[in-house]
């Protein structure tokens, strides 16, 4: 997330207009799918440049140490593409060779290097364009890096650096460099911030122009992974949730990039178009669903996209997926590669960490329940307060110490390592977790002043267990597995819990 996106989660009536929204929509939409069909597991980790790309060896360590205290998998390793590319490759040959002495690779291969090390799937994601990569005549109001980006060079690119991480690359010392098998395009291209320009005007309208010149990056950079190992896996640039509803605005709203994107029209009644002779290239589709609130929470505006409203991405996709206009066809993943709330401390702005604590396991539900399968949060460690916390972010489930060894978890870790929820649908409570291993898992009810053994449960994959169970409203559970228990959670079918 960067500070646009949390200016826009602190625009003035934004809050207020979220809580007078209609949260009884949630059902009566279907945004939640039937648990029958989500049958999948949920990995769970962190997108955090500073511990994990920047800091020293020690520090890095130290950090790897905490995510696995909190059970995190996969990790997102962000890179600009021009702190890579610094001069232009002289021809498409130098480009795609990750030994072209233009390039400069260093701190890639420490990152992915402590990473493999730790044992973490990675995510290595791209974004923004060499000053040479960009299209001519950049208004002074676009950002470095986002106009008109070239696909034909970021094709390139895309090669060569899969060509570096395939695990058959030696560096100039001979070691022979890890494989990263996951890729992501971009990142937010919904916002000016990162790709430009968002409309355009032709006859006198506003018309959309990030999501065509997207669809060229994301189709480049996923024929540039692939070329170099077919296994490799392609996840779409994270979407900001929020928008501005007119058009014309720097930030486009999220559903209807996507729409664009994928050549579908219509928010109600969604119909294919012709919009591009390109179908639009990728394993999974990612978003940033930045909540404002508890997790259950509905958007305000129709074509913002929060924690319960995927189903406004996930719905023109099978639109798409059934009329060809991507590929390859067949069931795309679905990833979070950013969420999380500021915390209060030390924030004063944010929401108490307890709150948050419970705030967690109910958005790992939610968007399990959606059919996401990666879940990545939005930090490891509260960032330096700097100029003030109006402008940086303290979202981590650890405070922040003056090293990465000292930093000390929040409540909000403990459910992040053993989240539990029973969310009531009728008189059905879904009770739901990610267990600390595989095996068994008590599911523990509170009566008569002690805990006793309700059900046992045996983990599906990645560490996940789902039962229904017919119980009251306000009936307090907990799960068990070994010495380790998750907070009690309260049945209740209220969405702001």
């Amino acid at each position: 997330m960067g500070l646009a996106t949390k200016a826009r989660l602190h625009w003035p009536g934004r809050r207020s207009a979220l809580l007078a929204s209609t949260v009884a929509a949630l059902v009566a939409c279907g945004a939640l799918p039937s648990s029958a069909a989500a049958t999948h597991g949920l990995l769970t980790g962190f997108t955090d440049a500073e511990p994990f790309q920047e800091l020293d060896s020690g520090q890095r360590l130290a950090a790897y140490s905490h995510m696995a205290a909190a059970r995190g998998s996969v990790v997102r390793l962000s890179f600009g593409w021009p702190s890579v590319a610094v001069a232009r490759p002289p021809n498409p040959a130098a480009a795609r060779d990750p030994s072209w002495p233009g390039y400069r690779w260093g701190s890639v291969d420490s990152a992915v290097l402590g990473a493999r090390a730790a044992l973490k799937r990675i995510l290595l994601s791209w974004g923004g364009a060499p000053r040479w990569a960009e299209g001519r005549g950049r208004p002074g109001w676009a950002p470095a890096g986002s106009w008109r980006p070239s696909a034909g060079q970021y094709r390139l690119f895309a090669e060569a650096a899969a060509r570096r991480y395939s695990g058959r690359f030696r560096d100039g010392s001979g070691r022979v460099l890890p494989r990263v098998r996951y890729w992501q395009a971009w990142n937010e291209p919904n916002l000016s911030d990162y790709l430009t320009p968002q409309w355009v005007r032709r006859r006198g309208r506003f018309r959309t122009e990030s999501p065509r010149l997207y669809r060229g990056l994301l189709n480049a950079f996923y024929f540039g992974v692939k070329a170099v190992r077919r296994s490799n896996y392609v996840v779409s640039a994270g979407t900001a949730p929020f928008g501005e509803p007119r058009r014309g605005a720097r930030r486009m709203p999220p559903a209807l990039f996507t729409r664009e994107l994928l050549c579908v029209r219509g928010r109600r009644h969604q119909r294919p178009v012709r919009c591009s002779s390109e179908r639009a290239h990728f394993d999974a589709l990612a978003h940033h669903p930045y909540p404002i609130g508890p997790p259950r929470r509905t958007a305000a505006n129709p074509d913002d996209v929060v924690i319960p409203d995927l189903w406004k991405l996930t719905r023109p996709l099978r639109v798409a997926i059934r009329a060809g206009k991507v590929a390859p066809r067949g069931r795309k993943g679905l990833w979070a590669t950013e969420i999380s709330w500021d915390t209060l401390p030390p924030d004063p702005d944010g929401i108490p960490v307890g709150t948050v604590a419970r705030y967690t396991e109910g958005a790992l539900y939610t968007l399990w329940r959606q059919g996401v399968s990666v879940v990545a949060w939005f930090l490891l460690r509260d960032e330096r307060r700097g100029p003030g916390y109006g402008v940086t972010i303290q979202s981590g489930i650890y405070y922040r110490g003056a090293t990465v060894q000292q930093d000390r978890p929040k409540p909000s870790f403990r459910t992040f390592r053993f989240p539990f929820t029973a969310y009531r649908k009728g008189r059905v409570a879904q009770i739901w977790g990610l267990a600390p291993n595989r095996g068994r898992v008590t599911i523990q009810i509170r009566r008569h002043g002690r805990w006793r053994t309700l059900t046992s449960l045996r983990t599906r994959p990645g560490r996940m267990f789902f039962k229904r169970r017919r119980l009251r409203r306000g009936t307090r559970l907990r799960a068990r597995q070994g010495g380790e228990t998750s907070l009690s959670w309260r049945v209740s079918q209220s969405i702001t819990e």
